[in-house]
């Protein structure tokens, strides 16, 4: 290998290093498409709970569960239920972006976890504390429809009455491989 190429192949080496670096998943950063969303690691709104009916369909299959989730200062507190009412999963994610994931797969491993919590927050939370955790991505939202764009204007993700949590209202996330609606069924305001 001649002299120029070994250092082409170091020079490639250390820009995606510098990449991985950049944008490391325990800084909270989460790649979603060609893009990336850094999570919050803490709920800035007011202290609550909420118990959130989900149905899930991905092409044939589909799945119902109930969701309990605990949004505070410190952190957000995921934990699905069967109809039957036995724990599915468990997510826990805290302040310095802990995360720890329990339960049946896909939802225990951490990389689809971060996923789920990343569009939970698109799905939630404010565009204001958004759109600057976006690394080629960009939210607009119109007609009741926030969507998230990659850079050429391709949507990556559409959510349906994106910020409602009161008891009734119902959240859609839609993706090409996939479809979740997500109802309210309590608020409790801690």
């Amino acid at each position: 290998m001649s002299g120029r190429r070994v250092i082409l192949a170091i020079c490639l080496l250390l820009l995606s290093g510098c990449q991985q670096w950049r944008l490391p998943p325990a800084a909270g950063w989460v790649a979603l498409d060609a893009g990336h969303f850094q999570l919050l690691d803490s709920w800035p709104g007011a202290p609550q709970q909420l118990v959130q009916q989900l149905h899930w369909q991905d092409g044939e299959r589909q799945q119902q569960f109930l969701l309990t989730v605990l949004l505070q200062a410190d952190g957000y507190l995921l934990v699905a239920l069967s109809p039957l009412g036995h724990e599915i999963w468990r997510m826990q994610y805290s302040r310095g972006h802990q995360l720890n994931v329990t339960g049946m797969p896909p939802f225990n491993q951490p990389q689809f976890a971060r996923r789920l919590l990343a569009e939970m927050q698109l799905a939630l939370l404010q565009p204001s504390f958004l759109t600057g955790r976006l690394q080629q991505l960009s939210l607009r939202q119109q007609d009741g429809v926030r969507r998230l764009l990659r850079s050429d204007g391709s949507v990556v993700l559409s959510i349906t009455q994106a910020g409602l949590l009161q008891p009734g209202s119902q959240i859609g996330l839609s993706s090409t491989g996939y479809q979740l609606q997500i109802t309210t069924l309590q608020q409790e305001l801690l």
